[in-house]
């Protein structure tokens, strides 16, 4: 397991499809450049001074907290599982609550 230092936060982002609705498979290069355009995630795990430099806590964002990141944000870390570690402030946009994800 990788553990994030400082600021900085492990986001699993949500799959996406191989295959579309109508039964097109969608190319391996499309699909790795789409990977990185997924704006949405789960928190993996949280460093240890991540949201106190803006007046947050480090309860902010918690491990399971499904979240909205930048387009095209974080540096992958693990290509398998799709985990890439982002800034705290800098790519985090949100929590996702009340709604189906």
């Amino acid at each position: 397991m990788i553990k994030p230092v400082l600021h900085r936060i492990l986001v699993q982002l949500d799959d996406i499809d191989e295959v579309t609705e109508s039964g097109i498979i969608i190319a391996k290069e499309l699909i790795k450049k789409e990977r990185k355009a997924v704006e949405k995630g789960t928190v993996w795990a949280i460093g240890d001074t991540a949201f106190k430099d803006y007046g947050g806590s480090h309860d902010t964002v918690k491990v399971g907290d499904k979240v909205l990141i930048a387009q095209y944000s974080g540096k992958d870390v693990d290509k398998e599982k799709n985990i890439v570690v982002v800034n705290d402030e800098d790519k985090l946009v949100g929590i996702i609550t009340g709604w189906d994800v």
